[in-house]
């Protein structure tokens, strides 16, 4: 059965792999050059962190994120991609205390397990570069990241063909299946773009092995560790469809969050300066829907990598069942 999947972002390469890997003949159409990804794929920090997207995320986007952590880790041992899952950490300056103490009593309301206060001690023994740096911090447990850039560079090699610079209709794609994974480059009108920023820091003198996030009254700020003293350092959401450079600000708020976890991050390499707009629908869920034949996948929102695995055997079941009921009608 052959396959036609339009977009070679993250969930068009998943979907393709596992349908490659099904015994399904996937090509993928891109209209991007190789060279020059475009997609919050590309840009994001992919962090695994059900725990701290639990206040602002949907029973189904926290389902769809059980299900997946218990997929990704044997998924990423077979593609051979770094990641780790050891925890991820909660830190706040003073005069944000209570945000923390908030986030911390969210959590705790719904009775999630793998919660756990650290004291300045504590977080010490358990972060040593954050040492005398804050007062407390919350453990989440089961949380980690993922080499996003490592994943999509594995997946091309096991996806199916990857037709760059080839903008299509997927309603004009000859297949078996067609299915779309465009993102913002879908003709959804109510699809809304949600930029996220991010800066790549080459950083020798740090040894962060944790992801830390950092409350903040505006957004929450975050460094995600990389191997090779790589690091990311973003903000998870800003409401804005605009793909224009980062602002001065923007980098100054980031730089100065970096510094604020950590001294070292002063003489740090700038790698990178990114820009990446995830789409959304109003809902913030995401979507796996059948439209005049096609299959349209979208809306992942900030969760992309996080539920990538459960939404890709999502649609892996309705490819199945299409060419099930295709070969049934042809007999």
């Amino acid at each position: 059965m052959n396959i036609a999947i339009a977009g070679a972002g993250l969930i068009g390469r998943m979907v393709g792999w596992r349908l490659v890997r099904a015994g399904y003949d996937v090509r993928i159409f891109e209209r991007t050059a190789r060279n020059q990804p475009q997609s919050s794929s590309h840009v994001a920090a992919s962090m695994l962190a059900p725990l701290s997207e639990y206040p602002d995320c949907e029973q189904t986007i926290w389902d769809m994120a059980q299900s997946s952590m218990a997929l990704w880790p044997s998924w990423l041992d077979e593609l051979q991609v770094p990641y780790a899952i050891e925890g991820s950490i909660v830190v706040a300056h003073a005069q944000d205390a209570a945000l923390l103490g908030k986030f911390k009593r969210t959590l705790s309301a719904a009775g999630l397990a793998g919660v756990r206060e650290l004291s300045s001690v504590e977080l010490t023994e358990f972060e040593p570069e954050l040492a005398g740096r804050f007062s407390s911090g919350l453990l989440l447990e089961g949380e980690g990241w993922l080499d996003n850039r490592v994943l999509l560079e594995t997946l091309e090699d096991c996806c199916g063909a990857i037709e760059y610079e080839t903008a299509v209709e997927p309603h004009s794609l000859k297949a078996d299946v067609v299915i779309d994974c465009r993102g913002m480059g879908a003709d959804e009108k109510e699809l809304r773009g949600v930029r996220g920023e991010a800066i790549r820091l080459y950083a020798p003198e740090v040894e962060l092995r944790h992801p830390i996030r950092l409350m903040h009254p505006k957004y929450q700020l975050y460094v995600s560790p990389r191997d090779q003293h790589v690091y990311v350092v973003g903000a998870t959401q800003i409401e804005s469809n605009a793909r224009s450079p980062m602002a001065v600000r923007s980098a100054l708020e980031l730089l100065s969050a970096a510094y604020a976890v950590h001294p070292g991050f002063a003489e740090a390499d700038i790698l990178e300066l990114n820009v990446g707009v995830r789409p959304a629908y109003p809902d913030n869920l995401p979507r796996v829907q059948w439209h005049n034949g096609v299959l349209c996948v979208n809306g992942l929102y900030r969760h992309g990598y996080l539920v990538a695995p459960a939404i890709s055997n999502c649609v892996a079941n309705e490819v199945r069942e299409a060419c099930r009921y295709s070969l049934t009608a042809s007999q």
